[in-house]
């Protein structure tokens, strides 16, 4: 293939294919790439690639900027994308959650936009919504720096082996992702250690996997307790932050105190509302204390907005869900 400016269109407008048949063509070609020859013109917006998701052949406009520019063998098109968020669907078939009935729980993530069913997905990452093409392009420079291709993101979940439900503070893992680190856990105990991780690592492993509740909560209290300490070096990180609240709203809900396991659960909301499973609890202890309909709506987000790369969690949220609304997830 060969990019050459059109005699009349200029350059970028056009492409050219088998445009030469010879050496001698291809020398006229390159003295003088203006000559035209008839040969070989195609308009760049009539480009088509396959989509890897469909098989089918596509034009430009079909695509993302993002998939056209992975390259053949590897773009979806922009239907593949949307349908494929999550899991989800826009069915209309009975007995199923439908696209409208879960987006009324959240609102425009646009800056001074409170509209409320935002049904724009931000294509990429999955994780940002908008009632409106305007609040797109509007909040499209802050969002850009922090987005990330999904696929992406599964992708280094699976070559680091990392699980993304590790650091949950819900000892949710994989059975022998538990057993694994529950070693380490006893480890430390045994050790003496007293830093953040290791307090972590304790409370999650060792006391919650025993389902002793107090005594975690004892670690928990100490690790807020010690950061706040002058001399302290080790301090806690927003991600060991948002963990000690999730481990917080978790040990409230087993002792039955659901008026704190709220507060704890909608700390840990406010600093990652994106993390495994950080609405499971705020949801359930909306449950015990009969506020059904909030339940629903936190079960809702989490749907739509837990770990949109993380298939395992997607549809725990659903399966969750369906439960609560006593109906067939799709």
């Amino acid at each position: 293939m060969t990019k050459l400016s059109h005699p009349r269109s200029g350059y970028n407008q056009l492409w050219r294919t088998n445009a030469y048949d010879s050496v001698a063509s291809l020398a006229a070609i390159f003295e003088n790439p203006r000559v035209h020859t008839g040969k070989g013109y195609r308009n760049t917006g009539n480009a088509v690639r396959g989509c890897v998701r469909c098989g089918q052949e596509k034009k430009r406009g079909e695509f993302s900027n993002n998939q056209w520019r992975k390259g053949r063998g590897e773009p979806k098109c922009t239907s593949c994308v949307q349908s494929q968020r999550g899991g989800r669907n826009h069915t209309d078939a009975p007995n199923e959650i439908k696209w409208e009935s879960i987006i009324d729980s959240i609102t425009c993530d646009a800056e001074e936009c409170c509209n409320s069913s935002p049904a724009i997905c931000w294509e990429t990452c999955c994780m940002v919504y908008y009632c409106s093409e305007t609040c797109r392009l509007r909040h499209q420079r802050e969002h850009s720096q922090e987005c990330m291709d999904v696929d992406d993101m599964r992708s280094r979940c699976q070559m680091s082996g990392s699980d993304v439900n590790l650091r949950s503070g819900l000892c949710n893992a994989s059975a022998s992702t538990l057993s694994n680190m529950r070693g380490r856990a006893m480890a430390t105990q045994l050790s003496g250690k007293r830093n953040v991780d290791s307090l972590l690592l304790q409370a999650e492993y060792v006391h919650q996997a025993d389902k002793n509740w107090k005594q975690a909560l004892e670690i928990y209290q100490s690790i807020m307790m010690a950061t706040y300490e002058e001399d302290h070096n080790d301090m806690a990180t927003p991600a060991q932050w948002r963990q000690v609240y999730m481990g917080f709203s978790r040990c409230f809900f087993a002792l039955e105190m659901y008026d704190k396991c709220i507060s704890a659960g909608t700390a840990a909301l406010e600093m990652n509302r994106h993390f495994p499973q950080v609405h499971r609890f705020l949801a359930l202890a909306h449950d015990k204390r009969g506020d059904h309909a909030e339940a629903r709506k936190m079960m809702k987000q989490a749907v739509l907005y837990e770990a949109p790369w993380c298939d395992e969690t997607a549809q725990f949220n659903k399966n969750l869900l369906a439960v609560s609304m006593s109906i067939n997830v799709c």
